[in-house]
């Protein structure tokens, strides 16, 4: 049998049932998250949707996960308001945030909410990428 040397990572660890870091990503806007959850998906994460801030807290509550990707700009709610019940509870503390934002204006947001990486519009999907595993790492 073959064995990988110990003390570093297996290779083909997704190949093997070794859990992939979960996100997941609120927007109201299918229009907006379809690219990229599946450029996300592609690169090996697990990726949920929530159509709006409600079923992202009710999710959130439901499965555990590595990084929580926001749109402060939901069109029915304030994404800052839902970040801040995130915030707020002690069972995410350890959950990591990236929030999409407008091109200009929010940084006063971010002193009272913060967050572990910013997206300013427009961005591509390669600076999304670069983001998520600048934040939570490999898939």
């Amino acid at each position: 049998m073959f064995r990988f040397p110990s003390g570093g990572p297996t290779p083909y660890a997704h190949r093997i049932g070794m859990a992939k870091k979960r996100i997941l990503f609120i927007d109201q806007r299918p229009e907006h998250v379809r690219q990229p959850v599946l450029r996300l998906q592609l690169a090996g994460y697990l990726v949920d949707e929530a159509p709006s801030g409600a079923a992202g807290l009710s999710a959130l509550k439901s499965r555990r996960y590595d990084l929580l990707i926001l749109d402060s700009e939901l069109p029915n709610e304030d994404g800052w308001g839902v970040l801040q019940q995130v915030r707020k509870d002690s069972a995410f503390q350890k959950l990591k945030v990236i929030v999409f934002m407008a091109a200009k204006g929010e940084t006063a947001q971010l002193v009272l909410i913060p967050v572990d990486a910013e997206l300013r519009r427009p961005f591509t999907i390669g600076e999304l990428l670069e983001a998520v595993h600048r934040v939570v790492g490999e898939p």
